[in-house]
């Protein structure tokens, strides 16, 4: 029996899955004999389960349990999923990437007319003003531009946006992030992606445009970010 958390299941599940420990003809374990093995709740080893659902490695069918899917070189690239919302940490996990946050920018302003049309925030109101570049493997591949409400996300700093700007408000804050909308778009590279990005013979980016909420339906972000085009894949498993 091995003594684990509800984050570690998931972790070694996937890894599992990943190295071919469960053939593809296979079914992952019984609920009963995962909850033996990992002295874990059900709810947990459900939660597991689902997680590796969203991430297309499994699948659950009615009468006949979990069952593995194949995996196939292209799902070990690199890639930014878009039903995550943890921007450069929805990199692939498995992979041995060296990563690194840089703070090009960070100051707190009060949103203008022009700023108001850009994000959506109310003219008057005080936001953190960020940019981040996402160095990966040696390389400048992602430039994040955050625009935070201060009065719905106080208290940032330098630090805790090199860390996780989320990870803070959902743990330091205790505050609920209900709903992301993005936008996807592929745009000419302006002078700050040329400034901040190694973008090579590319003379365009990628744009994931999010708009974030929090559970009382106030928004709390706006983000844009840019990557080199053909650095990332972006997922989506469509399930019937």
């Amino acid at each position: 029996m091995v003594e684990t958390t509800k984050k570690d299941i998931y972790t070694v599940l996937k890894q599992r899955v990943i190295d071919g420990y469960y053939n593809i003809k296979m079914r992952l374990p019984t609920e009963d004999a995962l909850i033996e093995e990992f002295n874990i709740s059900r709810y947990a080893i459900r939660r597991a389960i689902k997680k590796l659902a969203n991430d297309g490695l499994v699948y659950s069918v009615k009468g006949k349990g979990v069952v593995v899917l194949e995996q196939t070189p292209k799902t070990k690239e690199i890639n930014l999923s878009l039903e995550e919302i943890d921007g450069l940490h929805s990199l692939n996990s498995d992979q041995a990437i060296d990563r690194k946050t840089i703070i090009a920018d960070f100051q707190q302003v009060i949103v203008d007319e022009k700023l108001h049309h850009k994000t959506s925030f109310a003219v008057g109101v005080p936001i953190y003003a960020i940019q981040r570049v996402r160095r990966i493997n040696n390389k400048n591949a992602v430039l994040d531009i955050n625009y935070f409400n201060a009065q719905i996300v106080p208290g940032i700093t330098p630090e805790i946006a090199k860390d996780s700007i989320y990870d803070y408000i959902k743990k330091d804050l205790q505050m609920k992030i209900a709903v992301v909308k993005r936008q996807l778009r592929i745009e000419h590279s302006d002078q700050i992606d040329y400034a901040h990005l190694n973008l090579g013979i590319n003379n365009c980016v990628g744009n994931m445009i999010s708009f974030a909420f929090n559970d009382d339906g106030k928004q709390f972000e706006y983000t844009e970010s840019h990557f080199i085009p053909d650095n990332f894949i972006f997922n989506q498993i469509i399930k019937f």
